[in-house]
């Protein structure tokens, strides 16, 4: 893909304006000329919940943001309901997996002192119910495979937020 021009409103990649999948001048035959990106948390994008320390972006530790602080969830009572909302909201396909004692590590977060209780129908985990305050330590923490289903990535970066950005093209063959 090259000559990609996007002014910044578009919702993926493919809204930019480009010379289409697939296209790419004689300069861009090799990885000379690769993009790169560079991620960053932040709040002002709306970004309540991440999983941390994962092999990928739709793996890790779930964490919940609630005022300034970030907070981990407790294994106790997080089940198939509450992955599928994590999952959708953060874009990465379907729940595969949900990995309790603390599977990505401790982290350095809060505790989370609430059960969540999703229905599996809401599109952020901050609409679920919460129930009572329930005991749980660092050793019970929350960890989330999700089938992270995108068709662009970023690799050979220093950490999984930046590196060269890569899609997947398929083309039909008649």
């Amino acid at each position: 893909m090259d000559e990609v021009r996007c002014n910044g409103s578009e919702a993926t990649l493919k809204d930019c304006r480009s010379s289409g999948w697939g296209k790419h001048y004689s300069d861009c035959a090799d990885h000379n000329y690769d993009a790169g990106v560079r991620c960053s948390e932040t709040i002002s994008y709306g970004r309540f919940t991440r999983l941390a320390d994962g092999p990928h972006l739709c793996s890790g530790r779930l964490e919940v943001l609630y005022g300034n602080t970030w907070y981990t969830v407790c294994d106790a009572a997080f089940d198939q309901k509450d992955a599928e909302v994590v999952c959708r909201e953060l874009d990465c396909g379907a729940p595969v997996q949900v990995l309790g004692a603390a599977a990505f590590g401790k982290g350095d977060a809060q505790m989370w002192t609430q059960e969540i209780q999703c229905r599996g129908n809401e599109s952020h985990i901050r609409l679920c119910p919460t129930s009572n305050y329930t005991e749980c330590s660092q050793d019970h923490n929350v960890g989330l495979i999700c089938s992270g289903y995108t068709d662009l990535r970023l690799v050979n970066g220093p950490d999984i937020c930046s590196g060269r950005v890569e899609r997947q093209y398929f083309s039909k063959c008649v």
